[in-house]
């Protein structure tokens, strides 16, 4: 766990007085801050709009821009962050407005050090709470539950996936995601489809439409349901179980499909959209949900008379039992198949990310299953190796990697399906995914290693200059935060402490290669006051910088 690190920005239209702070702030590593200096108003402003400052530590009488003016540009920007106004004595009527603002707190400029330190401190502190801050977590639950809709969408999706992650399904996964079903209980299945609608077909008008059907279709049928709902396109796909006043099965299934003709009339007469529907035929565990939802796209799909307006049943004409031979019936799906292609959706995604781990411990489950397939020719394991093999294509084009030297024997033989065995296949598979995942780490490496080269030159470079956080984020296209947390884990030191001993550094360099007056040196070094490096250069080498001179002379 990384400290955080925070941004204080002092703002006084005295230069000794922020100069005084910065380095009696800079003295304070155990704060962690990362600090910047304005000697104006629009100075502040400049900082302002370049980054997020987390407290900031200003006068309040100051030409041009004053503390007040500042004060209400701070909270355009960044509300949450903390302002300390250093006061004087007659400027209480200033106070007594400024601490009306929430965040806002003063001090004396007479203070004492301690005092100026814990007022900064104490702002820090506030920040922090404000992570935790009850209101904030109410804000961000009432946003959740407007996102319930999306949320129960992705998690019922995944679920007629076949996504084996969420089984068993859980009372809790139910609960969470606030769909009115019970876990320890099988479900009925309906899948329903938009055959044709006259209007405009725009997305917004689109969805409405779609959202109009449901509700109708759910206020006819499902009146004494526990219902949960997606819509796949072009599938509605609900999910019900029988109210406690409807406790037989057969009797619910029965008032479902009796009452869809109702639904698919008022649909049709006032909407003017055609609905077709299968519905399932008997209970269904949790655990086969995917293969059912599969089953009833196929018997949908399977039409016997009009291309529209089919209420069919598994079990009815039209369905895999009717005939023994199930000549003239939809094959049933293979529930297996579908546990591969979401295993897929998976790999891909673990690619993205760069989560080797997780790629070959889900690409062993595929294979496995391709190793247990004997027919070359068998088509559900074809799609299940062509879909992977095109995930892989389709990564190696997006990062141009099809170019490299890479793949001698090129990538089109992977989908050409001229292997002796599916082992053998899943070998040639496993190998390509494993040069991609070499690619990666050494592309991840060199980026890493360019961006520490890129930093530590630049700071080389302008030791003389006040260097930030934020000029070093600019220059890596890196979040400031997020870039000093990468200098640490990649080098094991933070950013400060190189600036600090590349200044040490070159300070001993100077005293002792030149002539230069270390007034100068303290200059070339990024310290505006002599003293002030006589000091930092004493406690970094415990002798003052004539007595280093004096030492290597």
């Amino acid at each position: 766990m990384h400290m955080a690190m925070y941004k204080l920005l002092i703002v006084d239209d005295e230069q000794l007085i922020v100069d005084w702070l910065y380095r009696l702030f800079g003295g304070l590593p155990r704060l962690n801050l990362d600090i910047y200096r304005a000697y104006s108003g629009e100075q502040a402003m400049h900082w302002l709009n370049r980054t997020k400052i987390d407290v900031v530590l200003t006068d309040i009488h100051m030409p041009g821009m004053d503390g007040m003016r500042l004060l209400e540009n701070i909270k355009s920007r960044w509300p949450d962050c903390k302002v300390v106004f250093l006061t004087g004595y007659n400027q209480f009527e200033y106070v007594y407005t400024a601490i009306k603002h929430d965040g806002v707190s003063y001090l004396l400029k007479t203070e004492t050090d301690e005092e100026i330190v814990g007022s900064v401190e104490k702002a820090i502190a506030e920040v922090e709470r404000s992570f935790r801050d009850a209101e904030r977590l109410d804000k961000v639950n009432q946003q959740v539950n407007k996102a319930i809709p999306l949320l129960q969408k992705q998690y019922l999706s995944h679920l007629l996936w076949g996504d084996q992650a969420l089984l068993p399904v859980t009372q809790a996964q139910l609960d969470d995601a606030e769909l009115p079903l019970r876990a320890d209980l099988p479900v009925l299945a309906l899948l329903g489809r938009m055959d044709h609608y006259s209007g405009q077909s725009n997305r917004p008008e689109r969805n409405r439409l779609i959202y109009t059907v449901r509700s109708v279709i759910e206020d006819v049928a499902f009146e004494r349901m526990h219902t949960a709902f997606v819509h796949e396109e072009p599938y509605f796909i609900w999910l019900f179980q029988p109210s406690a006043s409807v406790s037989d099965w057969e009797q619910a299934c029965l008032y479902v499909r009796e009452m869809l003709d109702t639904a698919q009339r008022i649909c049709a007469e006032s909407l003017h959209v055609g609905m077709s529907f299968a519905l399932g035929k008997g209970t269904c565990e949790w655990g086969m949900v995917a293969a059912k939802a599969e089953g009833l796209k196929r018997l949908l799909n399977f039409r016997i008379g009009p291309s529209g307006g089919v209420i069919a049943t598994e079990g009815d004409p039209g369905s895999d039992e009717f005939d023994g031979s199930g000549s003239y019936g939809p094959p049933r799906p293979d529930s297996t198949l579908l546990i591969q292609l979401n295993r897929i959706g998976k790999l891909a995604s673990a690619l993205e990310r760069g989560d080797k781990e997780e790629f070959f411990d889900t690409f062993s489950e595929v294979a496995d299953y391709l190793k247990g397939v004997r027919n070359i020719r068998y088509a559900p394991a074809s799609e299940v190796y062509l879909s992977l093999s095109l995930k892989l294509i389709s990564y190696i084009n997006r990062w141009g990697l099809a170019e490299t030297q890479l793949w001698p024997g090129g990538l089109e033989r992977l989908t050409r399906l001229e292997f002796d065995s599916w082992a053998d296949a899943t070998d040639e598979l496993r190998a390509v995914a494993e040069q991609i995942f070499t690619v990666q780490a050494r592309h991840l490496e060199n980026r890493e290693r360019d961006t520490i080269l890129r930093v530590q030159k630049y700071i080389f470079e302008h030791l003389s200059e006040d260097i930030s956080l934020v000029k070093l984020g600019e220059l890596t296209h890196f979040n400031p935060s997020y870039l000093s947390r990468l200098f640490k884990q990649v080098t094991g030191t933070n950013i400060s402490d190189l600036i600090h001993q590349a200044r040490i550094d070159k300070a001993k360099e100077l005293l002792g290669n030149t002539a230069m007056k270390i007034q100068d040196v303290s200059a070339a070094v990024g310290f505006d006051s002599p003293a002030y490096f006589a000091k930092f250069f004493k406690k970094s080498t415990q002798m003052t910088p004539q007595e280093y001179r004096d030492s290597v002379t």
